[in-house]
C-alpha cells in the first residue's frame, strides 16, 4: 500500500473550504478504498495551533488520515510518539541554510524540515505538497535520501494512468 504523507497546506485548503478541495477529497477517498494510506505527522499541530482549526487535527482520523510521530524537540516532543533525527538529514538542512543564495527560493521552515524528516524516517511512500519550497528541494531531496514529492494533483493523475479502469472521482 503506498503510504502518503500529507503536508499541512492539503488540510487548510479542505478544512477552509477553498478550490482545490476536490483534490484533497480525491485522496480522502482512496484512504477510505483502502488504496492509500494517508498521514500527517505531529508537527500539524504547530502548524495549526488556534482555534477553530486546532481541533480539526483531533477529528482527522474520522476522515482517514491518521496522525504520525515527528522528529523529536525539546520543546514539542511527545515520549513514545516522536522519534530521534537523523544526523545526516539535519547536515544536509544546515548546509543548505548556509550556502543559499539570495538569489534563490525561500527554504522551508523548521515544520516543513520535520514534517519531511519524519515521513524519511518512518519510510513513508511521498509527500504531498503545494509548498513551493519543498517542491524547490524535490529533485535534491530524492537524491539524497530517497524522499518522492509531489503536488497532489501529479500524485493522483498517476493513480489514474496506473488505474485507467476504475479512476476515483
Amino acid at each position: 500500500m503506498t503510504k502518503v504523507t500529507l503536508d499541512t497546506n492539503l488540510l487548510f485548503e479542505y478544512w477552509k473550504n477553498q478550490p482545490k478541495r476536490a483534490v484533497v477529497e480525491r485522496l480522502l477517498a482512496l484512504a477510505a478504498s483502502q488504496d492509500i494510506d494517508l498521514a500527517i505527522t505531529a508537527r500539524v499541530r504547530e502548524d495549526v495551533p488556534d482555534e477553530p482549526l486546532a481541533s480539526e487535527i483531533d477529528a482527522l482520523p474520522e476522515i482517514g488520515v491518521r496522525e504520525t510521530g515527528s522528529v523529536t524537540r525539546l520543546e514539542y516532543w511527545s515520549l513514545g510518539r516522536d522519534q530521534l533525527g537523523s544526523d545526516e538529514f539535519e547536515s544536509f538542512r544546515l548546509q543548505l541554510e548556509s550556502t543559499r543564495k539570495h538569489s534563490e527560493p525561500t527554504l522551508p521552515d523548521w515544520r516543513d524540515w520535520d514534517h519531511l524528516h519524519a515521513h524519511m524516517l518512518q519510510q513513508r511512500t511521498v509527500f504531498l505538497t503545494w509548498d513551493k519550497p519543498i517542491l524547490w528541494l524535490s529533485q535534491s531531496l530524492k537524491a539524497r535520501f530517497g524522499i518522492q514529492i509531489q503536488t497532489p494533483e501529479d500524485f493522483l493523475a498517476e493513480v489514474d494512468r496506473l488505474n485507467p479502469c476504475h479512476p476515483v472521482s
